[in-house]
């Protein structure tokens, strides 16, 4: 049996505080001893540590009229960390550069690859990423961590990318490892559409909801998971594959991103004898009513697997995001359809694109980041002393 150790309860009430300063605007010690359960001494001397630390601020406190003291409201320190957020996709690299409040400060140049090889890839990323570091040095910003949102499977916590169907010549790649090595500073790898749902938490429509799933309809099909706020991560880091959902095609069982991805509409309406490269070509092609039908029956398919995931998960909502959402009302109506048609019970889950501002993968990469180092550095240096 495991000893336990008193350091390990001090880890619990630091981090415990943490998140619920990353949750709120702004909270007060009242507040964060009644949420927590801990002591208002316990609750003092924690964020003490944090304010001599630099990570969090004391805003001026409003009169409520009220008699006795005036709590004070504590807020995060924008400067408490700067995080690069990228997206490593099947095209190109997206960058983006946060505060440890979530603002964008930054957004980086969309780079597309010359190849698709690993060895193109990689040269695109470095290439993205110093970009962005040199803007924001400068600006006298030093990023501390970066956060890559990528295809899976991969593995978060030694930060290798395994073998992501759709992505040429990456197997066990130690990309982790190799991006530390290069710029000495915290890396954090994570599934694309795990940190995408982390940008529509905060800077899109899951701000109103508890509990929510967020589906990346690219080349891969995957969803990420808000549960209680927090982003839901399951064993093995294979949860919301959504892609690999099976259905029964012809006597064959095929996964749904085998059928229904990205790549799979393009090349269906190219075989119409109409030219189309990218999801936002698809929009001007559905004059053409094959065109048209094409989108509709992909998208009843996907909706297919968001009722079966509406079932299992219980979300309040759910958002479509990803290179098909340039389609807006064709891929939402049919998905919609399906939703309404044959979701069990009398549920009222509403299904909406997402309402993220520019990329939502880089933007959850860079909020993931801030909030894995802000965890980090209180374990180390307000518990562990180091």
């Amino acid at each position: 049996m495991l000893g336990w150790r008193p350091e390990d309860t001090r880890i619990r009430n630091v981090l415990s505080v943490l998140h619920l300063l990353l949750k709120h605007e702004t909270v007060t010690r009242v507040d964060l001893s009644r949420m927590t359960g801990l002591t208002k001494t316990t609750v003092s001397s924690i964020v003490k540590q944090m304010i001599d630390h630099e990570l969090v601020k004391e805003l001026p406190a409003t009169h409520s009229g009220n008699v006795g003291k005036t709590p004070i409201p504590l807020s995060i320190r924008s400067g408490a960390v700067y995080t690069l957020g990228v997206h490593v996709g099947r095209r190109s690299v997206r960058t983006v550069l946060l505060d440890a409040k979530r603002s964008i400060l930054l957004n980086g140049e969309e780079l597309p690859y010359e190849r698709l090889n690993q060895k193109h890839v990689l040269k695109t990323l470095f290439h993205a990423i110093e970009e962005l570091l040199k803007s924001a040095k400068q600006r006298g910003i030093e990023v501390k961590a970066i956060g890559v949102g990528i295809p899976g499977p991969l593995d978060v916590t030694t930060g290798v990318v395994k073998h992501p169907p759709k992505f040429r010549g990456w197997n066990n790649v130690a990309l982790g490892k190799m991006l530390k090595e290069r710029y000495e500073r915290q890396i954090w790898i994570e599934n694309d559409a795990n940190v995408a749902a982390l940008a529509e938490k905060w800077h899109g429509g899951g701000q109103k909801f508890d509990k929510f799933m967020y589906v990346l309809a690219n080349e891969g099909i995957g969803a990420g998971l808000v549960i209680d706020g927090e982003l839901y991560q399951g064993a093995y880091d294979y949860v919301g594959e959504l892609g690999h959902v099976l259905f029964r095609i012809r006597g064959r069982w095929r996964y749904l991103e085998d059928i229904s991805g990205l790549d799979c509409l393009l090349k269906r309406i190219r075989s119409y004898g109409i030219s189309v490269t990218k999801a936002s070509d698809v929009a001007s092609s559905l004059h053409s009513c094959k065109a048209k039908s094409a989108v509709r029956e992909i998208m009843q398919l996907i909706g297919v697997a968001i009722v079966n995931a509406i079932h299992v998960v219980g979300p309040e909502a759910v958002f479509i995001g990803g290179e098909m959402a340039a389609l807006e009302k064709t891929i939402l109506e049919p998905v919609r359809e399906v939703v309404q048609k044959y979701l069990f019970g009398k549920q009222n889950v509403e299904v909406h694109l997402s309402q993220v501002k520019g990329d939502a993968v880089s933007i959850g990469a860079g909020i993931y980041a801030a909030k894995k180092y802000l965890e980090r550095k209180c374990t180390e240096e307000l518990v562990l002393g180091k």
